[in-house]
C-alpha cells in the first residue's frame, strides 16, 4: 500500500510540475481512486504526504486542493530560487565538462522546439531539463539538493508566466545567454543572466495569479 502511495504522490507531483495541475486546483478522493484505479486509502495518504509537504492544502468540508502561495511567499521564493540558479549558473561556468555542455545544450535545443511549436507543456519539461543539466555541471551535491528542493514548490507557478504571447520565445532567448556565457567561462555575466531571467518569471507570476483570481 505505501508503494502505492508513493507513485501517487509522484505522479501528482510531475502533473503540478507540468502544469496539469495548477495552484488553486481541487482533488477529489473519489475522482482520484476511479483514476489510478485504487482503493481510497493510498490516495489519502498520498494527499495526507502532500499536505505536510506543502504542496496540497485542505479546505473544511471541500477536501484538497492544490496550494496557492500568496504573492509575498511567491516572491521570497523566487528571490531566493534566484540567488541559487545564478550561484549554480556561475559554478557551471568555472566547472564545465564537454558533457555537461553537451547536456545543458540539449536541454537549450529542446526549449528551442517547444517556443516554435508554441507549446507551453513540452517547454515546462524542456525548462527543467535546461535548469537541472546546469545543476549537474555544478558538481555540488549540497546545491544541487537545494534546488531540487526548491523546485519541488516553486515549478507548479514557473509555467503560468508561458501564457503570455512571446513569453516562450523571450525565455528560450534568456536560456542561449545564459549557455553562452557559462560556455565562454563568464561566470558573473551568466550568474547575472540566471538571476534577472529568474526574477523576471518571479515578479510576473503574482500579477498573473491576481487576474485570473
Amino acid at each position: 500500500m505505501k508503494r502505492v502511495a508513493d507513485q501517487l504522490i509522484e505522479t501528482l507531483k510531475q502533473e503540478m510540475h507540468a502544469g496539469t495541475l495548477k495552484p488553486g486546483d481541487q482533488l477529489e478522493e473519489a475522482a482520484l481512486a476511479d483514476r489510478f484505479e485504487v482503493s481510497r486509502t493510498p490516495v489519502r495518504e498520498a494527499v495526507r504526504s502532500l499536505v505536510e509537504s506543502g504542496l496540497l492544502e485542505t479546505r473544511p468540508r471541500k477536501g484538497a486542493f492544490v496550494r496557492m502561495l500568496s504573492a509575498k511567499e511567491l516572491i521570497d521564493l523566487f528571490e531566493v530560487a534566484a540567488e541559487l540558479e545564478a550561484l549554480a549558473s556561475r559554478l557551471a561556468s568555472e566547472r564545465l565538462t564537454d558533457e555537461g555542455l553537451a547536456s545543458i545544450q540539449q536541454g537549450l535545443e529542446a526549449c528551442a522546439t517547444a517556443a516554435n511549436n508554441d507549446d507551453a507543456t513540452a517547454y515546462s519539461a524542456a525548462n527543467l531539463q535546461f535548469h537541472r543539466a546546469i545543476h549537474m555541471a555544478t558538481g555540488n551535491e549540497w546545491l544541487i539538493e537545494q534546488l531540487a528542493q526548491i523546485e519541488t514548490r516553486i515549478n507548479p507557478y514557473r509555467s503560468i508566466p508561458y501564457k503570455m504571447h512571446g513569453r516562450l520565445r523571450q525565455s528560450a532567448e534568456e536560456h542561449a545567454a545564459i549557455l553562452k556565457a557559462i560556455s565562454t567561462g563568464k561566470g558573473a555575466e551568466a550568474a547575472q543572466l540566471m538571476r534577472d531571467h529568474m526574477m523576471l518569471q518571479g515578479k510576473r507570476v503574482p500579477l498573473l495569479l491576481q487576474s485570473v483570481g
